[in-house]
């Protein structure tokens, strides 16, 4: 179940200050009618079918006590009557839900498109964030001065609580495009702004607000300020209805290409740590959790000018459960960086063609190719011939670092250092 923030907490405060060189667009924005770009896709080999393990579950021993105790059970997983031969990359059945090979939490959030939002990781102080953990994808990439940002996609749950809500920038687009989705985002520089409302689909969007929570159809952005932040929030469930009453498409889009096997392949390295460093600021770590099947998210508290030596964590949790941040899959992702200006810093990230990755997946690690033949697919990772390579049903967050970035590990325990391009 979901977690609600008592409505007596949001109050209106004043807007947060926009980013350098930031434009306030109106809430869905109208766009400049161009032709989008177009790159023509290439045929996907069929996925190669991979045969599944034999797992099982014990129950836990029921305690003897002087009065008979039914038997405990364990927790029945989404896992457990998995079919073997997985689902995807294609002819997802309608229940299940292509970004995560699971049913959707309830019936009909499928019907819809998928919402990005952007949301913030820094500084430290605003952390944690509400409704990360409700996301089906996450990406995390490099913005400026250290920091990195992230951009989480909404479809198969709702969260209450979204945010805080931050920015957009070039590489945003690509996730767009990809997704089909709606984007929630907190303005953004002048240039970032023209580039994507001259896509073609700048209805879609939705920025700034100075309206006080909690959010309605008709401000679906809101303020609240915890702390003494001014933070921009947002509900996804809410965010649907807005586009739906502004009459904007908002019809099941076509979102296949990923493949989904409860069954670990074969052919993998242990891969029970995972450490990112984008920055001294800005690093994280995933451990992996044999109870859950999942890696935990760690975070970065203290700035680390050792190269490594001085990092120190905590454990990322989601401010709207208090649970901590979990992924069934995470995957390193190594993309070309450039500048698309130095001062102010700007990247362009090319998500688009071909590259090498790294997933992570019931504590094994996996050197893969990740692929996206053209603008309209999603990122789909695969065997050196083509075939789809499996994820774990679940949740994924994608790592994206430069392709120059090297990859170290000491055991199971591995380490990626974020460089460019």
């Amino acid at each position: 179940m979901k977690k609600r923030i008592p409505i007596i907490l949001f109050i209106l405060v004043f807007m947060l200050g926009a980013c350098t060189q930031a434009l306030t667009p109106s809430p869905t924005g109208t766009p400049v009618a161009v032709a989008e770009d177009t790159v023509t896709p290439t045929d996907t080999a069929a996925p190669t079918e991979v045969p599944p393990t034999a797992t099982s579950t014990e129950p836990p021993t029921p305690t003897p006590t002087d009065e008979p105790t039914p038997t405990a059970t364990a927790t029945p997983s989404p896992l457990d009557n998995y079919p073997a031969e997985g689902y995807g990359p294609i002819r997802f059945p309608e229940d299940i839900n292509p970004l995560t090979g699971l049913p959707a939490a309830s019936p009909g959030l499928l019907d819809r498109r998928p919402i990005a939002v952007k949301i913030s990781n820094g500084p430290r102080g605003i952390r944690p964030q509400w409704g990360l953990s409700f996301a089906d994808h996450v990406y995390e990439y490099y913005q400026e001065v250290g920091r990195t940002r992230f951009n989480a996609i909404f479809y198969g749950q709702d969260a209450d609580m979204v945010g805080p809500i931050r920015s957009a920038r070039f590489a945003d687009e690509h996730i767009i495009r990809m997704y089909k989705s709606f984007f929630a985002y907190g303005s953004a520089d002048a240039r970032v702004l023209w580039r994507i409302f001259n896509t073609g689909f700048g209805k879609r969007f939705i920025s700034i607000s100075d309206a006080p929570c909690p959010p309605t159809t008709a401000y679906p952005l809101c303020r609240t300020d915890p702390n003494g932040h001014n933070h921009l929030i947002a509900d996804t469930a809410v965010l649907s209805e807005h586009f739906t009453e502004k009459r904007i498409d908002n019809s099941r889009q076509y979102l296949d290409g990923l493949f989904f096997q409860a069954a670990p392949p074969e052919g993998f390295a242990a891969g029970n740590s995972v450490t990112i460093r984008y920055s001294q600021s800005f690093y994280n770590r995933w451990d992996y959790d044999p109870a859950y099947g999942q890696y935990v998210r760690y975070q970065d508290t203290l700035d680390d000018h050792t190269g490594g030596s001085g990092e120190a964590y905590e454990i990322l949790t989601d401010r709207l459960t208090g649970e901590p941040i979990r992924a069934d899959n995470v995957i390193v992702l190594l993309a070309a960086h450039s500048y698309f200006s130095r001062s102010p810093e700007m990247w362009e990230i090319k998500l688009i063609g071909y590259g090498k990755a790294y997933l992570f997946r019931d504590g094994r690690a996996y050197e893969v190719s990740w692929a996206r033949a053209s603008a309209e697919e999603l990122i789909a990772l695969t065997y050196p011939d083509g075939s789809r390579f499996p994820l774990r049903p679940g949740n994924t967050w994608f790592q994206i670092v430069g392709t120059s970035s090297p990859a170290t590990n000491d055991g199971a325990n591995w380490r990626f250092e974020h460089i460019t391009p």
